[in-house]
């Protein structure tokens, strides 16, 4: 059995040694993301447990490998290369990289091989190729590539539309309905992370949420010279006569509170979106390591010193909805940006749905 840790999450290494230290022989080895895991191969080789880190890019796990991994490299099962422009969930897109600029990732998983050489790690450590991948057919010039070593390919989306698959029939039905395009690479994940989901409404309400926004200044200076008079109290906020114009335009189309961003910035909400917010940050449980919607943060004290992000929200609250048959038009759907094929791929015409051997078997002819 392998089990997935998202590093991010709150108490992710105790966590991890609990479940290890309780499952002894059972779990052969441990897929881990969402940061960097410097502490990975430590803990599952103190077990006699094996790691496979999902990184982006080669840069990622030359870091990884040199501080740490290398002192544990005979537990190295895998490197999953989980490409940040293609990749459903959340995606580690560096700083240097543009999220509307997608890159190849031929290069990138050929550069990630070579920097596995320089550690002196063999070409049977498979890369194993996330995001994107729909037929295998399109990636034949992978297989067998002396450039890339052994190559092994998961599929994340694809197995999602399978009788066996838990999420709700709500889920499966609007997978087959998807357009391409329909997924948004974005940025209101708590995490900090980019993130790619389906742009449904609630998406749609964040994009919207964030575009309700303008700069303000504590003190009257620069083209900050206008009072603000809609959505705050008090009168230390001055903003330029633009901002002004469409906080008096939002504030007359229902969106009468002004919450500040950790970023100097005001957004303007509904009084219902403020009450849901302010609820959501209170009943914050702490899931992850740190949280830029509620300031939650797993240290000493339990702050990240920063104020709590409006523009965000919570994603403990919003997965667990909808995994239990909450609406997807209101939760957050995620999927890899290939799933509009569910509706152009012949194999899900007319509705059909796969079990998890019929689709294994079908991805195993090329289609």
């Amino acid at each position: 059995m392998n089990i997935n840790v998202l590093w991010e999450m709150g108490g992710a290494q105790r966590i991890l040694h609990g479940v290890l230290e309780r499952t002894r022989g059972m779990v052969a080895g441990v897929t881990c993301g969402a940061g960097m895991p410097y502490k990975l191969s430590e803990i599952t080789a103190s077990y006699g447990v094996s790691y496979l880190p999902i990184v982006s890019s080669g840069r990622a796990f030359r870091a990884l490998w040199k501080r740490a991994y290398s002192k544990a490299s005979e537990w190295l099962a895998a490197v999953v290369y989980e490409d940040p422009w293609l990749a459903g969930g959340h995606n580690g897109l560096s700083n240097a990289e543009d999220p509307l600029v997608p890159q190849d990732p031929y290069p990138r998983v050929r550069d990630l091989r070579a920097t596995m050489r320089e550690g002196g790690i063999s070409d049977d450590v498979p890369i194993v190729m996330a995001g994107g991948v729909w037929y295998l057919r399109d990636w034949s010039d992978w297989i067998d590539n002396p450039e890339l070593g052994k190559i092994a390919f998961q599929f994340g989306t694809r197995p999602l539309l399978t009788k066996e698959s838990p999420i709700p029939e709500g889920w499966k039905n609007a997978l087959m309905t998807l357009e391409e395009g329909d997924i948004l690479l974005h940025r209101f994940s708590p995490t900090g992370f980019y993130s790619s989901a389906v742009r449904n409404p609630f998406l749609r309400s964040l994009e919207a949420r964030s575009e309700r926004q303008i700069a303000y200044s504590t003190e009257h200076a620069g083209d900050h010279v206008f009072q603000l008079d809609v959505g705050v109290k008090g009168k230390n906020f001055w903003v330029t006569r633009n901002d002004l114009l469409r906080a008096r335009e939002w504030f007359g189309l229902g969106f009468t509170s002004a919450l500040k961003t950790p970023d100097n910035t005001l957004v303007f909400v509904s009084e219902e979106e403020k009450s849901v917010i302010r609820k959501d940050q209170a009943d914050c449980m702490g899931c992850l390591s740190q949280c830029q919607f509620s300031s939650w943060a797993d240290t000493e004290t339990n702050s990240t010193g920063r104020l709590a992000d409006p523009r965000s929200f919570c994603i403990q609250k919003t997965l667990q909805d909808i995994a239990h048959g909450g609406p997807v038009e209101e939760n957050l759907m995620f999927a890899g940006h290939g799933a509009y094929n569910f509706k152009r791929d012949p194999f899900y015409s007319n509705g059909f749905v796969p079990t998890v051997k019929q689709l294994v078997d079908r991805i195993l002819t090329g289609d």
